[in-house]
Formats: C-alpha cells, structure tokens, sequence
C-alpha cells in the first residue's frame, strides 16, 4: 500500500472521530519478514491497514492495538520469531523467522468535539470554553438568533430549528460530549433521551437542578431507557461545586468537571451530580 493511501486512511478515521493505532517496527535483531520503520494502522473496529509482516505477529500486534486504543495510551512489544531461545522480555509468535523485532504501538485521537444544544446565556460561554480548549464546537439551538455564525465564528456547526430531529444523526465519537444548557423541561428531557438512544456510551452533561435531574433519571426509567448502563455517563445536575454564580462561572464549573472526567482524575471539590456524590 502505497504511504499516501495509508495516511489518507488515517486523516479518514480522524475525521470520523475514531481514533487510531500505529504500528511500527522499531528494532530487530536477526531475520523478519519487514524492516525497521514498517508500519501498519489498526482501526477501531480491529481493521489492519499495511502490514508488518502477516501470521501471528501481526494477530498479536492488532490485539495490542486494540487495548492501547482502549486506554488511550501507547506501548512498545518486543516479539520473538522463534520457537526457541525466546527472550524473557519477548512474546513468543510461533514463527521461524529467526529474529525479534520491537513494535512501537502509537495511538492518534481526533481533535475531540463537543455538542452545545443551547445556545443562550449559557450556552456562549460554554461553548467559547471548549473552543478554546481545542474541542471542535457543534451549536444547536431552535433560535435563529441565539444559534447562528455571527455569535459563533468558531463553530464547526451551527444548527438553528428542530435540533430534536438533527439529533438523531448525531453521532459523538469515543472522545466526543454534548452539553445540554437550554433551559427548557421537555427539551432538555428529550435531548438525553436521544443523546443517549443514539449515542451510547458518551458522556452528556445537563444543567439542570437536583430535583430535575432524579425526575428526568425517574422518567428514563419508565420509558424504558436502561439508566443504569448510562449512569457513569450521565452527569446531572452538571459542574463542580464551586458556588458559581454567573453563566461564565457557571461554564467554568461544567467545563472542571468535564475535564476531570476525561483525564480520569481526584475530583477535589465535590461534583453536583446525582450519580456521583462523595
């Protein structure tokens, strides 16, 4: 396969909002079906593009791929193509190259992308954080006025209408969030209802009070939406515990708490959500 071909797959999967596993050879000692600097792109969904040699090799690099996609992080395998005199640091492959390689095993992730619906008082600063942090911005309101270019210059999309209908073709990558902030009961019910129906899995945080928020997790539950397969999830009411007040301090305290939960940290200050209370 030809290097453009590889790398045009990649920017795809990106593009997607999938991330990525690189695989290259980056030592060997004795004999190998490739040489050092041959790679191959592992998908999401276990697809090898380009080879680093075939047979069990590549099959246990794939599945290294997959975990290192899973967690996010690199790693670097020693394998040896051997049946005998197997190093202790190596993994046995059952072939009878001779030599062992080192694989380097990188993990490339889209440029996260976050789903405002609500584009009011709230929802600009929201947004305007995110922007900010680098996530690609998404904009939906039924307000032409709030949602529109000129309030949001940075947005990937701005969508201003029936968003409830726009949402069912959303689709949030592993690394993507939606932030609900519209402010109204039933469309804001009806928002995590379908974040949630279309986009399992994904992290949504709604603004929204602490009695609200036990009737609309009461309410998934009659309609027949599984709350506790959602509920690490789900992050209602949203924000941290820092008694913000305005809609910037407001957006802070979202936007603290979303960070946490991305970066797998301590929370330090106490977050409001009715899923989470320490």
């Amino acid at each position: 396969m030809k290097l453009e071909e590889l790398f045009g797959r990649i920017i795809q999967e990106l593009n997607k909002g999938n991330p990525v596993a690189i695989a290259t050879i980056i030592g060997k000692e004795g004999s190998g079906p490739r040489e050092i600097g041959a790679l191959m792109v592992v998908t999401v969904d276990g697809e090898r593009i380009g080879t680093i040699g075939g047979g069990e090799l590549e099959a246990i690099v794939i599945r290294n791929a997959l975990e290192a996609i899973e967690k996010g992080e690199p790693r670097k395998i020693k394998l040896a193509l051997r049946r005998d005199n197997i190093p202790s640091d190596a993994q046995p492959t059952g072939m009878l190259c001779g030599g062992v390689i080192e694989v380097f095993i990188n993990v490339l992730k889209p440029q996260p992308r976050v789903v405002v619906i609500g584009a009011g008082h709230l929802g600009k600063p929201v947004a305007e954080i995110g922007n900010m942090l680098g996530f690609r911005t998404v904009i939906m309101d039924k307000s032409e006025q709030l949602a529109n270019p000129m309030r949001y210059p940075f947005a990937e999309q701005v969508f201003a209408g029936d968003f409830l209908s726009e949402l069912e073709k959303v689709r949030l990558g592993p690394n993507d969030i939606a932030v609900i902030v519209y402010g109204e009961v039933e469309t804001d019910y009806q928002s995590l209802k379908k974040i949630l129906q279309y986009n399992p899995s994904r992290h949504v945080w709604v603004l929204c009070s602490r009695h609200r928020a036990r009737w609309m997790v009461e309410r998934l539950r009659e309609e027949g939406v599984d709350v506790e397969r959602h509920k690490f999830f789900i992050h209602m009411p949203a924000g941290l515990d820092i008694k913000s007040a305005t809609p910037e301090e407001i957006a802070v305290s979202i936007w603290s708490e979303i960070i946490c939960v991305l970066k797998n940290c301590e929370i330090p200050v106490k977050t409001l959500s009715i899923f989470k209370e320490v």
